[in-house]
């Protein structure tokens, strides 16, 4: 049951501090380690309590870091991609646990998920307990009130976590349960794990900085704004169809805990709306844009951005020591890479041309003899094809990478191929790709950023009004600084006068290509309840064949033959183990 989740292991919750702060090489964020200790020795010295609250914050990447089995091992399998990988975006370099899971052979037993309900559970207990004892620490008054914050708003995060995957999980409150503690499981609602979230994002708040008024060494430690773009967050998914009004199931028992709300309410809508626009009316954050010489790469804006450690965008990132690599992860063997996650024809071909059109719309220039010309400036950012430029160690400039084989058959080393690459594209999303000083890059990751936020208003906008002037500027200020052209009309490829539903499929689009590879797509698709259809068909790659006269020939292949089956893959299924020892817990429908 799931007091065996919050037994106390020091182990699990004493890891010190992985993230390096902003300027003071000994600060709150800098090393981790594990020591064995008790409670009292914990709350009983300064450091080792910031120790222990830190040690939570290194579980909020799990969705965005290259390589999740440094945070949360795969039950199933070598899990050494990232969260893309789970999806129609991008195949693992490792069959498993994305093989089973896309192709719909997992089961309660074997859930890639079953270690993530886990590790969140352990970390609630955590923060129960950190918010339960900061008091007694020798923490100063101010630093007992801010910590115990940041806890509470680590629990919130961990709790939304769950909600994503699972749907109404049980709230545990304040109480940090242990093995001793008779209990009996069960969910809560949906709706009451939404409202529980956003009034403890609410309650952290209160009692923390803005981003702006926090101090520089504490770059990174939870601010006023990150509850409130969590809180917003959480608030868009629940107005989202697959919890507001189009349930998966009408059984009665089961419909409160994966719906917000039976019928459409449009009030959601406006919530949403109301929490993004407080982070806009903040004046704290900004879409990052800086200014570019003529001969900067297009959408450079939004290739610098992942390349700072701190920019105007970040609300909540996730902190990297300066020498972690991605490139390494992620690039062609030829490049010093492994090609981990492989982006698929299927991201591919989400992305629209450099003037924003639709490769299919008319007019777009799109030209099926050279598919890679003249696209959306993202692509560039996100995608590795052939003959792409990267820098090449041995060069020491920006070459092409071969990515083919020849019309004798002959495959390259880094073309499609078993550990190589299984689409014939590499992932340079959030990369550097124009140096060879990979270990250098000072950087971090971005767990919520403000285009998310904005986005996020402009959806409920579009829902509750249609797209009103206010939904058109954000979408072509999103566009802008991706380098998409304005054309005459200034609209960067949007037409005026579209209709709600088709500006909807706009900002799903945007959605889709601003940010692969953070996260979201698992999500996106199943809130919007479309993973029905993007999740439920081929996941292709593209064999590049170089010709005997020196042109390419393209083949789409197939390299997983996804299979989503509706209801049961809205949900993850509950742990069979956990479900096996409590008669209260019910299980998500179609499990």
């Amino acid at each position: 049951m799931i007091q065996q989740l919050f037994k106390y292991t020091a182990a699990g919750c004493m890891a010190l501090a992985l993230f390096a702060a902003c300027k003071k090489s000994d600060s709150f964020l800098d090393k981790r380690q594990t020591e064995s200790l008790t409670e009292q020795m914990v709350f009983s010295d300064s450091a080792k309590t910031l120790s222990f609250l830190t040690d939570m914050y290194v579980y909020t990447g799990s969705d965005i870091i290259h390589d999740r089995y440094t945070l949360v091992t795969s039950v199933v399998g070598n899990d050494y991609a990232c969260f893309e990988d789970m999806t129609s975006h991008s195949v693992s370099y490792y069959g498993d646990p994305q093989a089973a899971f896309i192709t719909g052979a997992s089961t309660p037993k074997n859930f890639f998920s079953n270690n993530y309900y886990k590790t969140y559970y352990l970390k609630i207990r955590a923060a129960n307990q950190y918010i339960a004892k900061v008091k007694k620490s020798p923490l100063s008054p101010a630093a007992q009130v801010r910590t115990a914050a940041e806890a509470r708003f680590l629990r919130a995060f961990f709790y939304s976590q769950l909600v994503r995957l699972y749907g109404g999980v049980m709230i545990v409150s304040d109480t940090a349960y242990d093995l001793n503690t008779p209990m009996t499981y069960k969910r809560n609602s949906f709706k009451e794990c939404i409202d529980y979230i956003a009034a403890e994002c609410d309650k952290a708040a209160a009692d923390l900085p803005g981003s702006l008024e926090q101090p520089a060494a504490d770059y990174g430690r939870i601010t006023r704004g990150m509850c409130q773009a969590l809180k917003a967050r959480m608030l868009v998914y629940a107005a989202s169809p697959l919890f507001n009004g189009s349930a998966i199931t009408t059984d009665p028992q089961l419909q409160p805990l994966v719906s917000y709300s039976g019928s459409y309410d449009a009030t959601l809508w406006q919530k949403a709306a109301d929490a993004c626009k407080a982070i806009m009316n903040s004046s704290e954050y900004a879409l990052f844009e800086t200014e570019t010489n003529a001969s900067a790469r297009p959408g450079y804006s939004f290739w610098k951005m992942f390349l700072l450690r701190k920019n105007s965008e970040y609300i909540m990132p996730y902190m990297f020591a300066p020498n972690t690599k991605i490139e390494g992860a992620r690039f062609p063997l030829s490049r010093g890479g492994s090609g981990w996650s492989t982006p698929s024809q299927n991201l591919v071909d989400a992305f629209g041309m450099a003037n924003g059109k639709a490769t299919s719309a008319p007019g777009s220039g799109y030209d099926p003899k050279f598919p890679y010309n003249n696209r959306d400036p993202r692509f560039y950012c996100t995608v590795i094809y052939n003959q792409a430029n990267v820098y090449n160690n041995s060069t020491k400039k920006m070459d092409p990478v071969d990515i083919y084989k020849t019309w004798q058959g002959q495959l390259t080393s880094d073309g499609l191929q078993a550990y190589s690459s299984r689409t014939g594209f590499y992932s340079r999303k959030m990369a550097n790709d124009s140096t060879g000083r990979y270990t250098n890059q000072n950087r971090v990751l971005p767990v919520i950023r403000y285009t998310e936020i904005l986005m996020g208003y402009a959806e409920a906008i579009n829902e509750l009004n249609g797209p009103t002037q206010e939904v058109y500027d954000i979408i072509t200020a999103v566009r802008r600084r991706a380098g998409i052209t304005p054309g005459a009309d200034n609209l960067y490829g949007l037409e005026a006068g579209m209709s709600k539903e088709v500006m909807r499929g706009i900002i799903r689009s945007e959605y889709e290509v601003e940010f692969s590879y953070e996260g979201h797509w698992y999500y996106d698709t199943r809130r919007w309840k479309t993973a029905e259809v993007t999740e439920n068909r081929p996941i292709q790659g593209m064999m590049v064949t170089k010709q005997q006269d020196n042109t390419w020939a393209y083949q789409a292949v197939t390299v997983l033959n996804a299979v989503f089956l509706y209801p049961k893959m809205y949900f993850c299924p509950f742990p069979f183990d956990e479900v096996n020892k409590s008669n209260d817990l019910i299980q998500n429908p179609g499990w």
